[in-house]
């Protein structure tokens, strides 16, 4: 009604007061105007490596026979003494024809190239004749035929081994001479018990074998008688 004139606002109540303060404040203080930033989720804790298994220990192995009842260092000792105490003897070995064969080497004075012999009549068929050594006279026999095998061939290789015990020599018309080696006593085998060849003759002491050949070990003594 125009007669009332404009409206008159109404005047602001306390709480009305309240409300625009509060949003004022609200207003002015930035932390109100941000969202809050998600939550990380913590991070899964890594499992430990699963540790391996410990390598089985094996066990010592327990010592037998002869360690068994002695220290290592006195079955050490034992050992060597043992081994010491085996007496060695060395050996010529030389040949006739395929057949190997081996000398004392203490019954053996020298090896000689073959040389012009002098025969002599009435005398075994194994007895060649004699030789002049030095001045000193020397019988030769053939060790192929004196031994019931065939006769050495004369070569480039045939040799003459010259025994010698208590003043008596004799030499041996052999096919070669190879070389010198060592034997034990438990490398020798009895004639008459011997695993590699079976053989009864008292001129044979013996039977060695050195790689894959049998070596019939000679008795010098009787060879010389």
């Amino acid at each position: 009604d125009p007669a009332f004139g404009p409206p008159v606002a109404a005047a602001p109540t306390a709480l009305d007061l309240l409300t625009a303060d509060l949003l004022a404040e609200m207003d002015a203080d930035p932390a109100f105007g941000l969202e809050a930033a998600p939550v990380a989720a913590p991070a899964p804790t890594p499992k430990p490596a699963p540790r391996a298994a410990p390598a089985p220990i094996r066990a010592a192995r327990a010592p037998t026979g002869l360690q068994a009842l002695l220290a290592p260092d006195q079955a050490d000792k034992i050992h060597a003494e043992r081994r010491a105490s085996e007496r060695s003897t060395r050996w010529l070995r030389l040949r006739c024809g395929e057949q190997t064969y081996a000398l004392e080497l203490l019954k053996v004075q020298e090896v000689v190239l073959p040389v012009p012999l002098l025969p002599l009549r009435g005398t075994a068929s194994a007895m060649l004749g004699i030789m002049n050594l030095r001045g000193q006279v020397v019988p030769v026999i053939d060790l192929g035929i004196h031994l019931g095998s065939s006769p050495v061939d004369m070569d480039l290789h045939t040799r003459v081994v010259v025994l010698e015990e208590n003043g008596e020599t004799m030499g041996l018309r052999v096919s070669a001479v190879e070389d010198v080696t060592s034997l034990t006593d438990q490398q020798i085998e009895p004639p008459d018990n011997a695993r590699l060849c079976r053989i009864y003759n008292n001129l044979f002491r013996g039977v060695a074998r050195l790689g894959h050949q049998p070596m019939i070990l000679l008795d010098a003594t009787h060879l010389l008688h």
